[in-house]
């Protein structure tokens, strides 16, 4: 049996034509001369339960030249370098079977799998592996191209891995910046966790992109690397699920874009000047993407029918999946942008060299002695914005409750520091000012859909008017209620004063 870690990786695809170029690539073409091409045949098992996939494990056998071998892995990984990786488990044995009897040394040995266990999914890949050095790193490249078979679903796969063989995982993202002119993206999908899609298996939910910080003596930079890496394992984790449609994974991605978005205002001050500017306004443009998917996506499926009785609705339903569908075309292109790539890389590569960017003293430092200045920047933007809000204009109060939304999630990034009743009291009050800017925008996102519908389609326009003037009437009576919740929110105590 051998037990190890899983190494620092990275993992990108592409598409089959662009095999070449990436195969002949300067750094890619000398460590992949003379190898012959490998073939990898796996098949994974689970239970009818699909025990273990929501326990988060893969189990797979296959062959190693003439070897048998069954693997234990972990079925998700985030998608950028773990700072606490994973174990995994194998074994060289005789047939294709898996045993259970050798489970019994890892975290599945309480369950019972005896003649339980089915193949569910195959992967079948042809694969290049070599070897290239960067700096005072090695890293193990494998080229692979093939596909993953679940029943009578399959999916054609290339791609692209980069695993840290020995060094610090920094290389792997000196690696990647030579690869930066290839037509490839980051994904954050493992191989077990599409072949388990594919079968339609029951998942564990996935990461969210709220960083789990200790309670004390954080450092600023440990922090930093907190906050990024959940956020990023989040937007990579949820990446597949949206391009396949799942509304959730849509909605996680913008959610996890939001907090990176928000990490990086919140330490601004405290940044370089202009520090991921340029990844700031990329991520920007991706999370706008996906909320053109995700406007249409609650428009079909919670406001449509509050307005609209069928069969009514049945003119714009069409209008609005045909939209849906190509707000989903043009998210997708986005997502695999080369720019996308390097603004995760960049981001990702910030993880390892803290020091490099915050410097030494401030990297060092605690982040309770910079998160009141900090926090109250945020809640100054709030209130600025906020400031004569019975006057605003339906997108001045946008402003306001995007402020809002960074302020509570940096409240969240560092409540750990600051336990207490004036914590919970003053997240309430944001909970409740958010609750009523969330109705308010999904009236004012329906006008906006409706309006840009009748553009494109005038037959619409006299369902239209209907939707829009219950729109505006559910607008105004949201509207009285917020005088008082922003009254109870603007003389709430800070709880970090």
């Amino acid at each position: 049996m051998i037990r190890n870690v899983m190494p620092a990786r990275l993992t990108f695809r592409f598409l089959p034509e662009a095999w070449p170029a990436i195969r002949h690539h300067v750094a890619i073409a000398p460590c992949l001369k003379s190898v012959r091409p490998r073939h990898r045949v796996w098949t994974f098992y689970d239970t009818p339960a699909a025990d273990l996939s929501l326990h988060g494990w893969a189990l797979c056998t296959g062959r190693n030249g003439r070897q048998s071998v069954q693997k234990l892995l972990p079925a998700f990984w985030g998608g950028l370098p773990d700072t606490k990786p994973s174990e995994y488990w194998i074994w060289f044995r005789k047939g294709l079977r898996p045993d259970p009897d050798f489970l019994k040394q890892t975290p599945l040995a309480d369950m019972n799998l005896r003649a339980n266990v089915f193949p569910i999914y195959h992967s079948d890949f042809w694969e290049l592996r070599g070897q290239q050095s960067t700096g005072k790193s090695a890293i193990q490249l494998t080229l692979s191209r093939g596909s993953v078979l679940a029943g009578k679903h399959s999916e054609t796969v290339c791609m692209l891995d980069l695993v840290l063989a020995d060094g610090q995982a920094s290389g792997l993202y000196e690696m990647a910046e030579r690869l930066a002119d290839l037509p490839i993206w980051l994904i954050g999908e493992s191989i077990s966790m599409q072949g388990a899609r594919l079968a339609n298996a029951k998942l564990p939910s996935l990461t969210t992109s709220k960083p789990n910080l200790p309670k004390a003596d954080i450092t600023v930079g440990t922090a930093w690397a907190l906050s990024v890496t959940s956020a990023l394992n989040a937007l990579l984790g949820h990446q597949a699920m949206a391009v396949h449609g799942n509304v959730e994974g849509v909605h996680q991605m913008r959610v996890a874009i939001r907090r990176i978005r928000t990490v990086l205002k919140f330490f601004r001050p405290i940044l370089p000047k202009n520090a991921f500017a340029h990844e700031g306004i990329t991520l920007q443009k991706l999370g706008k993407s996906l909320g053109n998917v995700r406007d249409w996506d609650v428009f079909l499926a919670e406001m449509l029918p509050d307005f609209l009785e069928p069969p009514a609705s049945e003119t714009f339903r069409i209008f609005a999946e045909n939209s849906r569908h190509e707000a989903r075309k043009e998210m997708c292109q986005r997502m695999t942008d080369p720019s996308v790539t390097a603004a995760i890389l960049s981001l990702g590569d910030s993880i390892e060299k803290v020091d490099d960017l915050f410097g030494k003293d401030v990297s060092s430092s605690l982040l309770e002695e910079h998160a009141p200045d900090l926090l109250d920047r945020m809640a100054r933007k709030v209130q600025h914005r906020g400031e004569h809000i019975t006057r605003l204009s339906d997108r001045h109060l946008h402003g306001v409750r995007k402020a809002l939304k960074g302020l509570r999630y940096s409240v969240d990034g560092v409540a750990g520091l600051y336990p207490g009743k004036r914590l919970e009291a003053y997240i309430e009050h944001c909970k409740d000012l958010q609750e009523i800017f969330g109705q308010f925008n999904d009236s004012a996102t329906a006008e906006r859909l409706v309006e840009q519908a009748v553009k494109g389609a005038p037959e619409l326009a006299e369902t239209g008017r209907t939707i829009v003037k219950t729109a505006h009437h559910a607008k105004k009576k949201i509207l009285t209620k917020l005088p008082k919740k922003w009254k109870a929110f603007s003389k709430s105590v800070p709880f970090w004063s």
